[in-house]
């Protein structure tokens, strides 16, 4: 009976698996996001002249430079989501790959 349970669950882990390998594949494939990157090297090149900026406003240097750092914040995310992406659905292929041997 156990054996019967077990192979259940290898089953089971190989089906989740492999719809987990699509999910990871989604993730790889995180682009489109270099209008962000545009936009933070507009805001860094338009900082690099403060005073006119801060005369057409003091507020505009301090939210200039916080929207910058977090759109960095969020293009590193987007970059390493991309990176476990890969990495781990070749530790999945290989998980596969030896469940493969079992039956």
């Amino acid at each position: 009976m156990q054996g019967v349970r077990f192979n259940f669950t290898i089953c089971q882990i190989q089906s989740l698996s492999a719809q987990s390998i699509e999910d990871l594949k989604a993730i790889e494939k995180i682009g489109g996001l270099e209008h962000l990157a545009q936009l933070s090297d507009e805001l860094k090149k338009a900082m690099a002249d403060e005073e006119q900026l801060r005369a057409v406003s003091p507020m505009l240097p301090p939210y200039f430079a916080e929207l910058r750092k977090n759109l960095g914040f969020l293009l590193g995310t987007a970059k390493s989501l991309q990176t476990h992406g890969v990495n781990r659905t070749k530790d999945i292929e290989g998980l596969l790959d030896q469940l493969s041997h079992i039956k």
